[in-house]
Formats: structure tokens, sequence, C-alpha cells
């Protein structure tokens, strides 16, 4: 990221100018002004078993802009601020630009506070397969062109860190100074389905098809380890997400408890970087076991396999994904989801990349007719600094 840093000075002097006949002059901070953004735009063709009412093709882009105001105090202490904005969305045209992250943050010999808007630690930090190739191969683009398969699929494939900590909402967060390696890191969040000015007290919430994805008292913990060993970079993680799940707002309903554990581990040598995690929900979020109606409570979990190689300015890549839940509960079963993607990103210039990417999925639903499987071809033309 190349800083563009904008002085915030001039006015303040000005107006210290015309006080000095009046009052003392007091120290300004200098506050450094950095903006950074990635811009992608992506095109895709899908062939699938499901397909009625669908067309093969479409494009979709998205812009994500960061503003990081920051300033060093005497003593070495950090602090500022950070905001990122996107420019998303768009279905019927009605586009939108809303905020991911929005938050305080202090660094010093401490450690790190973040206080605000912004993701949980194991989606920030988690290790999973490598994926910076694509889309991003287990981690990209590929629940977006599932169409209608998308919801018959487990949660886990767009969850393959602890559950839920991919949940942009308001949180505080802190971060241990790095100790031979080691880091680690906590974070509370009071309801995950609040942010920015909400205020959200409430204990309950709108569930969908006998489960919730609502919880509060958030907390995750957990840490990460990096190292080289004999010309090879080791990294690794650990994390376990927790909360209580909010009750059914229009019923008697009552769901279990969030309880997610995310481990990952890669190791890099030269050029050539393997890695994978795996994730577990259980019954995270489901309708309570002895529910009118309730058969099938398979407990969800998520995996993750791959590699990849970079030479010069490409950069080729394979991966595995596998994930599982109890799909509808009201029928005995679970839902399996399958993924071999494979990729690359080519530099064309510094900050300016060609992702090209394909991916073999096959759903295998409780329901039959909910089953599908089908081919993903993605190239996505990224511009970042």
């Amino acid at each position: 990221m190349v800083r563009s840093t904008l002085l915030l000075g001039a006015a303040t002097l000005s107006l210290v100018s015309a006080m000095a006949l009046s009052a003392p002059a007091f120290a300004q901070a200098k506050f450094d002004v950095t903006l950074g953004a990635d811009v992608y735009f992506e095109a895709g063709y899908v062939d699938q078993d499901r397909d009625s009412g669908l067309r093969n093709t479409e494009f979709r882009n998205r812009y994500r802009l960061l503003v990081t105001p920051k300033a060093k105090a005497d003593n070495g202490l950090e602090y500022g601020a950070r905001l990122r904005l996107l420019a998303e969305n768009g279905a019927g045209n009605a586009r939108t630009t809303t905020n991911d992250r929005a938050f305080i943050f202090v660094n010093g010999s401490f450690g790190v506070f973040h206080l605000g808007v912004e993701n949980g630690p194991s989606d920030d930090s988690g290790v999973f397969a490598p994926s910076d190739w694509g889309t991003g191969g287990v981690d990209g683009s590929f629940p977006s062109w599932l169409g209608d398969s998308g919801a018959n699929a487990p949660i886990t494939i767009a969850n393959i860190r602890a559950l839920i900590s991919g949940n942009s909402a308001t949180r505080a967060s802190y971060w241990t100074p790095e100790i031979a390696g080691f880091k680690l890191g906590v974070s509370y969040q009071p309801d995950s389905e609040s942010s920015n000015t909400d205020v959200n007290r409430r204990k309950v919430s709108l569930p969908t098809a006998n489960r919730t994805g609502a919880y509060h008292d958030v907390y995750e913990v957990g840490g990460t380890y990096s190292n080289s060993v004999g010309g090879a970079t080791v990294n690794a993680s650990l994390f376990y997400l927790g909360g209580k799940a909010k009750d059914s707002s229009v019923s008697a309903a009552t769901f279990d408890d969030l309880s997610s554990t995310h481990a990952g581990l890669s190791v890099a040598y030269g050029g050539l970087k393997v890695g994978g995690s795996y994730a577990w929900s259980g019954d995270s979020g489901y309708a309570k076991s002895g529910t009118a109606g309730i058969v099938s409570r398979e407990k969800q979990d998520v995996w993750t396999a791959g590699a990849q190689y970079t030479f010069g300015p490409t950069t080729l890549g394979v991966g595995y994904l596998n994930a599982r839940d109890a799909g509808d509960l009201t029928v005995r079963g679970r839902t399996k989801f399958e993924l071999i993607s494979v990729g690359a990103k080519y530099v064309v210039a510094p900050g300016f990349s060609i992702n090209p990417e394909y991916n073999h999925f096959k759903l295998s639903s409780d329901v039959a007719a909910n089953s599908d499987k089908g081919d993903i071809f993605l190239i996505q033309t990224n511009f970042a600094f």
C-alpha cells in the first residue's frame, strides 16, 4: 500500500497565529492520514445442474477505500482510527456504500486495542489453505455464484474460520505483543446484529428455518504462531469462539449456544506454500433437541487443504474444501459440500494483477431435490494501492 500522507497542521498554525497575542500557544499533534484501496472486476461463467431460470454469465465489481488517521505521542504511543468504505451490493441497481471497518486503535508496548466495527480475531488472523491466487480459492468468490443452491449449502462454506468470526459488528479487541513468535488475541461483542451507532439490547431475534445466526455476549480467544525453521516459515493459529443464542422473536423456540473452534497450519519454503485448516461448530444455532419436528442435528464443520507456488510474477494454486452440516433439520441426514479450486495470479504491474480460477463443486443434500453439482469459471482483475 502506497501511503498518501496529508499533514493536518496548516489550519491549526493559522489559528494559533491569530490567537498568539491573546493566549499562549499549545502543542498540536501531527496526524498522518493514510489512504489505500483495493478494487476488483470479476467475470464469471457457471454451468450447474440446478440452473432453471438462470443465465450462465454475469459481471460484478467492488471498491474498498481504507482511511487511517494516526499520530504518535512523545512516549511512543501510537493512536488513531480506521474506516473502510465499500461500494458494493447493487441488486436491482440499488447501489449502496457501507462500511465494514470503523474503529479506534491504540498501539504501544502493552499490545494493541481496537474499539469499534471490525471482524473477529480468527477471521483476521486464522490460518487456512493458501489462497493468494484466483479470487481466493476456498476463501474466494464461489459462494456468490452458486445461484439458488447457495441457500441449501452448509453455512460453513463461507465461515471457514470460527463460526461468525467474519461478522462485522461493534466489538472490543486486544492483541498482545509478539513473544517468541506467539501472539494472543481476545475480543468481546455484545450483539452480533448491532454495529456503528445502533443500540440493540434485545435477547430475541427472527430465526430462519429452525436455526438462528443471531447471538449476544459473543467472545473469541486464541492466538497465532509464526517462526522460521531451517529456511521454512511456519504459521499456525488456534481460536475458540462462544456466545449466547438469541431466542425466537415470533415463537417459543430456543436454540443452541454458539461454540466454535478453528485450527490452521501452513508451511512455506522458497516459492512453495502448503497448508490447511479445520473448524468445528457442532450444533451452534440449531433448534434445541426436543423441538417439535426436529429429527436431525448433525454437527457442522469445515476443513480446507491446498498449496500454491510462486515464481516471478506468477502464482499457481490449488485448494480443496469440505463442509458439512445438518441441512434441513426436519429431514434425517446431513448436507455436504465439496469444492476443488485451481487458479493463478499474474502480476502485470505493481498493484495490478489478473487472476483466473476454476471451481468444481458438488452439493449432496439431505433433501434430494436440492442436490447440485457444477463448474464455475471466474476471472478477476485486481487493483490495489
